[in-house]
């Protein structure tokens, strides 16, 4: 409230502001202001914090409420223990405003149903203000609070969380959002309708300006107004409800819808915010041409796929966008699988030394195993024999290729390495995804050339061509210092195979790296 009216056409001069000791403070906008009860202190951005925030798209942009020249009749009214103090914005459903809850002494948004909006009739205020409840219930760090829900014969409302920051929707007017931090704000997004889902709701209305943008790395899920109860929603279709955009092939045909229809939508504003814009054209702007487009139209993914997006991003796309729902995922738990399975993590790469000694550990075990399997077939009793039969003796050399072979293999299989291990450093792909098994196999022929080199020598020596050994054994070296010297020169500390095969090595267990604010942007 207004600790002082100001005259008509002046500007406000202290705002009350509620203090930890139950009195109130009279802040000045710019100057802050001191409790006379306490003396605590409460500065300036402490108003301008509570009056900037966003309530997914019941809030504009620029606050056109706040500008409305017919004052609003709840303004400075009393609903139970909220006071409401200013409007924040209007939507479909009702108004939003930004109210004090005295008993806790705290700023809330306070949702105010506008009864034409759910229907003239008492039942389908109940409804509204049931599903509110059941959003409650969720409980989850990426769904905005309900703190009260009011059935109020003349004004029902709900209580929320107040949230500072923009919609994801203001956000993608300024272009698609980095890689890390799309995929960061699927994983939540998923893992709240997960959570809802095991509370028997169906959101119904995923799109960007739903999605708030919260302190550091969180984004909330909010507006549950066209949520329905599970079990209802697939055995009970509607009229199409929802923003057209967003809707589902199925819930275009008004077929029932599941949770396979909120993956949809969040399949397309994944695509948004991977390109930024729709995953279809549309021949006109009518709601009617993006019904056609989500049953019928194929998916517009770029000509050129971009390489700061690993590939396998179009498949998670594809499967979300699929226009039969048998075809999508059939839980969140395989989608959020597969999330965390494209998730980049930024990690310090690996020192110099750490890796040397991780490749010095790996080749004398490698190479304890080459010289004892090729011992066995040209030292002793053995050896003596296969020295008199030439032919015998050329295939037993090959034993030495073993060794080679084997740790490609492992390489390949486990992904891992005993020195890697030891030393706690792994091998990563572009966009610090674990590299294909093909990547790995293949990233270790240049660092284990000397096993390459002495199972070639073995052969030659076998076959009576000493002087290809020697080459080959000139031909590793040259190979080898390549590749180290191209570790040393570059100040990324990747070697020639590394480059050859976009691989990195990365600390296993390094501090991540990633933007500010806790998103990855890769």
């Amino acid at each position: 409230m207004l600790a002082q009216m100001p005259a008509e056409n002046t500007e406000i001069i202290t705002v009350a502001h509620p203090c930890d000791c139950g009195a109130t403070i009279a802040v000045d906008p710019l100057a802050g202001g001191v409790c006379e009860q306490c003396g605590q202190f409460c500065p300036a951005d402490a108003l301008a914090g509570s009056d900037s925030g966003y309530f997914g798209d019941e809030l504009g942009a620029e606050f056109d409420g706040l500008l409305d020249p017919e004052p609003d009749p709840l303004i400075g009214a009393r609903l139970h223990h909220f006071q409401i103090m200013s409007i924040l914005g209007t939507g479909g459903m009702g108004t939003v405003y930004r109210a004090l809850d005295d008993s806790l002494h705290r700023y809330v948004a306070l949702k105010v149903i506008t009864r034409g909006a759910a229907g003239q009739d008492g039942p389908n205020v109940a409804r509204v203000l049931q599903e509110a409840r059941a959003q409650a219930r969720v409980n989850h760090p990426n769904v905005v609070h309900i703190y009260y829900v009011s059935q109020d014969e003349e004004n029902p409302f709900l209580a929320m969380e107040l949230i500072h920051g923009p919609t994801l929707a203001d956000r993608l007017r300024d272009g698609p959002l980095p890689y890390g931090e799309t995929v960061e704000i699927a994983m939540q997004i998923a893992d709240a309708l997960r959570q809802s889902a095991q509370y028997d709701i169906v959101h119904g209305d995923i799109k960007p300006g739903n999605i708030l943008l919260c302190d550091e790395d969180k984004v909330k899920l909010s507006d549950f107004g066209l949520a329905r109860r599970l079990s209802v929603a697939e055995d009970d279709p509607e009229q199409i409800a929802g923003t057209p955009n967003y809707l589902s092939p199925e819930a275009c045909r008004g077929e029932p819808t599941d949770i396979r229809s909120d993956m949809y939508a969040l399949g397309v504003m994944l695509f948004e915010m991977t390109f930024g814009r729709l995953p279809y054209s549309f021949d006109h702007s009518g709601a009617a041409a993006r019904i056609r487009a989500h049953c019928h139209a194929k998916i517009e993914f770029p000509d050129e796929w971009p390489a700061h997006i690993p590939e396998q991003w179009a498949g998670v796309l594809g499967r979300l966008l699929a226009k039969d729902p048998e075809q999508r995922y059939w839980s969140y738990e395989p989608l959020l699988s597969d999330l965390r399975a494209l998730k980049p993590v930024s990690r310090p790469a690996a020192g110099r030394i750490v890796r040397g000694l991780a490749w010095m550990i790996d080749l004398l075990f490698a190479a304890a195993l080459q010289r004892f399997l090729v011992g066995l077939v040209t030292e002793g009793a053995v050896g003596e024999y296969l020295s008199l039969n030439p032919a015998l003796n050329l295939f037993a050399s090959l034993v030495g290729f073993i060794a080679p072979v084997l740790v490609m293999f492992l390489a390949a299989r486990w992904k891992r390495t005993i020195g890697k291990d030891l030393l706690q450093i792994c091998v990563v792909g572009r966009h610090g995804l674990p590299p294909r098994s093909s990547q790995l196999a293949l990233r270790t022929v240049l660092p284990m050339l000397p096993l390459w080199q002495f199972a070639i020598q073995t052969v030659c020596a076998a076959a009576g061509v000493g002087i290809l050994g020697t080459l080959a054994g000139v031909a590793a070296l040259l190979g080898l210092l390549a590749d180290v010297l191209t570790s040393l020169v570059r100040r990324d500390r990747r070697s020639l195979h590394d480059l050859l095969l976009d691989t990195r090595v990365v600390l296993e267990a390094g501090p991540s790296s990633g933007s500010p604010g806790g998103f990855h942007n890769v």
